[in-house]
């Protein structure tokens, strides 16, 4: 009960701090969120951790840190999530795809998200998604489709359950983007009205400049091109501090068009070498390659069929295992690199079956597997070879290190089981290492006999060992 209420503490903070607008505190709450997430394995505030994170850092402009949290929230969620985190996984994605300018696969992960909103009658993000089909729609200049995702997301977000007034800003906001599309002044001047009787801190950084650019375009629209450029200016200087250059192309471009009737010579150079500028800027940019690249990981990770995956615990199985490992072997063969075999069990896992009931069993089976996913590399294999027995496979490390990596994961699963709310006592495994460098090995089978013989003499010198195969 004390770990729920620390957590459940943590939630408060978060949530506090995201209604005010202050990501960089969102930010920090959520790295504490993670933290005792995996202190205490709670896979559910692990998954909110990253899913925050990944928002908080897109509000702050830190591009990098936004595509590193969508992948590791994607992972768990392969192994733990539910399917409200799989409608929290295509969201984080739909941004990876608006990165790499892929704008029909975004379209897609936001159907899929808005399909499960919809069955669970969330609201909230019903909203959201129709909020992003909106700006979608509005990219692909189908400005009909655009004004209607927009009308429905003011609608979803009017919802006496969703009580977000945040949300309620954004679908405005693409009411009025999809109004000046489509040359109708007097529909988003009703949003822009609405928008203007509200506190300005209501309004969140990246709401507010995305509202200074449609402000100039709406003057820009009814014919007064002074006030379109200042509202231009305005936005071009909140969108630099956000790093968003999808944006701030789109402000410049404007500005340059304006600046020819409006500036002199001068001033006129000056904007046009601040666009090229910006042009080189985004250019030399490594986000749209990063997003490209983690979108093809996560269609890769997303195209990882069930039958690869244990039932229990979401890790790899046998099968898989075996295919995999057999794979590297013929590869390092030629790359001369080293292959291990790490194999671990339960010890006394019949005592805990016989005396606490399997589904008891069960959960200190999923506990290991949970407890390891967290410790080894995002390269490295593991999988429930059966019953309790694990096999992690790892490659390019040396036996020494290995059998540290081992040894600190048994320390994990001891000390964290010994505070386990789901384990009514602590739990220590027996581990057996093998590798490829000391005799030829051509097949997982081999390594997997050599690991296997070494844990059998792990269990039979006390258990609660590594022992590594001579």
């Amino acid at each position: 009960m004390a770990r729920e209420n620390e957590i459940t503490a943590i939630y408060s903070k978060i949530n506090e701090a995201r209604n005010e607008g202050r990501y960089e505190l969102v930010v920090q709450r959520a790295g504490e969120l993670l933290n005792k997430g995996l202190l205490y394995s709670n896979n559910e505030a692990v998954l909110t951790a990253h899913y925050i994170s990944a928002i908080s850092y897109y509000y702050t402009g830190d591009f990098e840190k936004v595509l590193f949290h969508i992948e590791e929230h994607h992972t768990q969620c392969v192994l733990y999530g539910k399917k409200s985190d799989y409608m929290r996984s295509y969201y984080l994605q739909y941004f990876v795809s608006s990165f790499a300018l892929d704008y029909d696969s975004g379209q897609k992960l936001l159907e899929d998200m808005l399909s499960i909103a919809m069955e669970s009658k969330d609201y909230s993000y019903v909203s959201m998604a129709y909020t992003k089909l909106s700006l979608l729609h509005n990219k692909k200049e189908q400005y009909n489709q655009a004004l209607e995702s927009a009308q429905l997301a003011v609608s979803f977000a009017n919802m006496k359950d969703v009580n977000r007034e945040i949300l309620l800003i954004r679908a405005h906001l693409h009411v009025i983007e999809s109004a000046i599309n489509l040359q109708n002044p007097h529909l988003a001047q009703t949003s822009l009205d609405y928008l203007h009787q509200l506190p300005d801190s209501d309004l969140h950084r990246r709401e507010t400049a995305f509202l200074e650019i449609l402000k100039g375009r709406f003057y820009d629209l009814i014919g007064e091109p002074e006030k379109a450029f200042h509202f231009y200016t305005k936005a071009k200087q909140r969108e630099e501090r956000l790093k968003d250059y999808s944006t701030l192309k789109d402000i410049q471009q404007r500005r340059v068009v304006l600046a020819e009737n409006l500036c002199s010579f001068d001033e006129l150079a000056i904007i046009q070498k601040e666009y090229i500028d910006l042009l080189h800027e985004i250019e030399d940019s490594r986000l749209v390659k990063a997003a490209l690249e983690l979108q093809i990981r996560l269609q890769n990770s997303s195209n990882v069929s069930s039958e690869n995956l244990d039932y229990l615990t979401g890790v790899y199985n046998r099968k898989y295992l075996e295919e995999t490992t057999n794979s590297w072997l013929t590869e390092v063969a030629i790359t001369k690199k080293s292959v291990v075999c790490i194999v671990f069990d339960i010890d006394n896992l019949k005592a805990i079956n016989d005396t606490y009931g399997h589904l008891v069993g069960d959960e200190a089976i999923k506990f290991v597997a949970h407890t390891s996913i967290n410790q080894i590399r995002k390269e490295d294999l593991l999988a429930r070879f059966g019953g309790d027995e694990f096999v992690l496979v790892m490659q390019d490390i040396s036996l020494a290190d290995a059998k540290r990596k081992a040894t600190l994961l048994a320390d994990q699963i001891e000390s964290l089981s010994s505070t386990s709310d789901v384990l009514p006592i602590p739990i220590t495994i027996s581990v057996g290492i093998s590798d490829n460098t000391r005799r030829t090995i051509q097949s997982f089978n081999e390594l997997f006999h050599l690991a296997d013989l070494a844990l059998y003499e792990a269990k039979k010198n006390g258990k609660n060992q590594v022992i590594s195969s001579i």
